[in-house]
């Protein structure tokens, strides 16, 4: 017995030491182990790309979300001032800040400043730059929609404004409205069939209150 446990011990003394670390530890099967291994320089390169655009991307998000902290608290701020501080505020914004949501709203502020001030052409540049920026989905484009419509319309550009009016009118709950503001078009050019037929429109849009449906109707009634 004694000779059998000495050639078992010399067995194990002779046969070379299997490699054994926390991979070992990990329970990991021996094909992953090895894997790992031999490939462990790339893994290690994966991995550090990995922690280091997570921490650009934090870095990042933080950043963006200071800009529009602080665009926003200037524009509140440009929004409290009078009309010349205001304009320059609104434009330091933009050229500060240009790529946040304060910005287009600086844009816009600025056309209504142009269209106060009865500037029609610059409202209506604003606001064509504005609207060519967003969405269709964007619930800020049939708003700028209208007030370029609108800037048509008090700059007496009425092919303009009816072309604006129209694409309004394609927009869910602007309907009625556009509508009502193509027949007064047609109506102060003298084409009554063409305004009696907006007027009618103006009539059958549900959106429309019933308190302007009665003023629509008084008016239908005089053409």
């Amino acid at each position: 017995m004694s000779e059998q446990n000495t050639f078992f011990q010399q067995e194990i003394l002779n046969k070379p030491l299997q490699k054994h670390g926390l991979l070992e530890e990990l329970n990991l099967p021996p094909k992953a182990i090895k894997f790992i291994r031999r490939n462990k320089r790339n893994i290690i390169i994966g991995l550090v790309c990995c922690v280091l655009a997570i921490v650009g991307w934090s870095s990042l998000s933080y950043y963006l979300d200071r800009q529009n902290d602080r665009a926003a608290a200037l524009l509140a701020e440009a929004l409290g001032q009078g009309e010349v501080e205001r304009k320059a505020g609104l434009q330091g914004i933009i050229a500060d800040y240009g790529r946040t949501g304060s910005a287009m709203w600086a844009k816009v502020e600025l056309g209504h400043l142009a269209f106060d001030a009865q500037q029609y052409d610059e409202a209506i540049r604003v606001y064509l730059e504005v609207r060519d920026d967003l969405a269709k989905s964007s619930p800020v484009f049939p708003l700028v929609q209208l007030n370029l419509a609108q800037s048509y319309e008090n700059k007496n550009a009425f092919p303009e404004a009816l072309a604006a009016y129209q694409r309004l009118a394609q927009i869910k709950g602007f309907a009625g409205e556009a509508y009502l503001a193509m027949g007064r078009i047609h109506e102060l050019q003298k084409d009554l069939p063409k305004a009696k037929e907006m007027y009618a429109k103006t009539l059958a849009e549900e959106s429309v209150s019933p308190a302007l449906k009665e003023k629509v109707q008084a008016k239908l009634d005089r053409l």
